[in-house]
């Protein structure tokens, strides 16, 4: 009974990693033009998703909304980007200061057997 604890703990924390999947991303400026395409390993946490793109990450930090029927979850990262969560399967990053913001739209997660 005393070793149960122990594995229940370690089994429990392996199944809390973020899922990540490779999402294919739009540069744009805030009015919306396309200016580029990105590819990006973007990884779910539900309350917060963290970016990899060509060896920089980028961490959302804990996504805020005051109603999420009414409001975009976002949250300001450490660089200074607005992160948001747009949906299951779509992430933003803007950067006011430069006029750009990339859009990814993961494929669709499919549930194993």
């Amino acid at each position: 009974m005393i070793y149960l604890v122990p594995i229940a703990f370690i089994l429990a924390g392996c199944s809390h990693k973020p899922y990540g999947r490779s999402c294919p991303g739009e540069v744009s400026t805030l009015s919306g033009q396309v200016t580029g395409h990105s590819q990006a390993w973007v990884f779910d946490e539900i309350q917060r998703f963290t970016v990899t793109d060509e060896g920089t990450t980028v961490h959302s930090g804990y996504l805020h909304s005051a109603n999420r029927a009414l409001y975009v979850p976002s949250a300001t990262t450490s660089e200074g980007f607005l992160a948001q969560r747009l949906s299951t399967d779509r992430f933003r990053l803007i950067d006011a200061s430069q006029d750009t913001m990339v859009t990814w739209t993961c494929p669709v997660s499919v549930a194993g057997p």
